[in-house]
């Protein structure tokens, strides 16, 4: 549980400092444009800034239990009822993450083989993916963390 925490909490913080970065860099070219000199490849550096930072924020918010819900039926239902649909909807997040992370592995190899790169600055566009894919590993093993708890009777960060 620790180190999940403590790679999430590292995500989160790489997570904002992409925020940062996005931020100064628009309002660098904000200013060059106002002078006549746009930077060069901002949109392309904002948008795989903005790419990491919502791959980097998920781990953090699903351990701090962020993420939006509507429960209005959920919170009808009796408590072994809710148990088994908490362990069911976790279950299946884990499956689905595993499977994101994999599948976003093998999809940073066949752009890395390919040469892909982004068309303003030439950035190899396979490291991104491969941040997003650890990201979505670090957010199944706290998915796992969450449904070992679960199954045991606890709810972790409740």
């Amino acid at each position: 549980m620790k180190i999940a925490q403590w790679l999430s909490n590292t995500l989160k913080k790489a997570g904002g400092i992409c925020l940062i970065a996005m931020m100064l860099l628009t309002c660098a070219d904000v200013v060059g444009s106002f002078f006549g000199h746009p930077l060069l490849g901002s949109e392309e550096l904002t948008g795989m800034g903005a790419f990491l930072l919502l791959a980097f924020a998920m781990p953090s918010t699903e351990m701090e239990k962020g993420h939006v819900g509507v429960d209005l039926l959920y919170m009808m239902l009796p408590p072994r009822i809710k148990r088994i649909n908490d362990c069911v909807v976790v279950m299946l997040s884990f499956v689905l993450f595993c499977l994101v992370t994999w599948q976003c592995w093998l999809y940073a190899n066949e752009v890395g083989e390919a040469g892909q790169v982004s068309a303003t600055l030439q950035f190899p566009t396979f490291y991104l993916i491969y941040g997003v894919s650890f990201a979505c590993g670090i957010l199944a093993l706290v998915i796992f963390i969450e449904l070992l708890a679960l199954l045991k009777g606890t709810v972790p960060n409740e």
